[in-house]
């Protein structure tokens, strides 16, 4: 009697139940045959730059000339305030004219700042009015050390006892000053000029006119 085909073989029944069978040669498929290959990504080109990067250029230049316009500016603002400060360190206690030498310094720095016909002219009351003016209020010492040179600029012998008092008046008077922006020396250069000279000249006319009417008055008789 022939045997039916469907019944299974020992060995297929023996096979275990989670054991898939094995698929024939021609039946294999590679998994990895459906993947896209890789693509590897173009290179960035930096050149057109994107309008954000002109936009950042264009207000970093900008910036870089406004900090050299006003670099430039504050130095040239200061240019004549530390040439005059450079010489009243050369001005000494030992000099017979040193209230006029300390004064002269004042005077030239201020031609450098302010019109010449404002300045020029000035002297004695005038003049320390003028440097007071100049001052932030609340500063007594600094306007009571200014006018105490005013004042030995008309004596025939200066008290030394008065030249450190008189130099540092000077010193924080270049320091603390407020001159105006525009300046009236276009190069705002701190050096003798015709006015400047003509301005000194003037203050010793006057101040050996004030030493000659003290020299000739009539001492006073209990």
């Amino acid at each position: 009697m022939q045997s039916n085909n469907s019944t299974p073989t020992l060995a297929q029944a023996m096979q275990p139940a989670n054991q898939q069978p094995l698929s024939m040669p021609g039946q294999q498929q590679d998994p990895l045959a459906q993947l896209r290959d890789i693509h590897v990504p173009s290179e960035v080109n930096l050149w057109p730059l994107d309008w954000g990067w002109w936009v950042l250029i264009a207000f970093s230049v900008l910036a870089l000339i406004g900090i050299y316009k006003v670099a430039s500016a504050h130095i040239r603002h200061n240019k004549a305030r530390k040439q005059a400060l450079a010489l009243l360190d050369t001005v000494s206690v030992q000099q017979d004219n040193w209230p006029v030498t300390l004064n002269s310094v004042l005077k030239r720095t201020a031609m450098s700042y302010y019109p010449k016909q404002q300045v020029a002219g000035l002297y004695g009351k005038q003049w320390q009015t003028f440097l007071t003016s100049t001052l932030r209020k609340g500063n007594k010492t600094l306007e009571d050390n200014l006018a105490l040179l005013v004042s030995s600029v008309y004596q025939a012998k200066p008290n030394a006892g008065d030249f450190e008092a008189c130099k540092s008046a000077v010193r924080e008077w270049l320091k603390k000053a407020r001159f105006p922006k525009t300046l009236a020396n276009h190069y705002g250069e701190f050096k003798h000029t015709k006015d400047s000279d003509d301005s000194l000249a003037s203050n010793n006319v006057l101040r050996n006119k004030a030493l000659s009417e003290d020299n000739n008055k009539e001492p006073q008789h209990a």
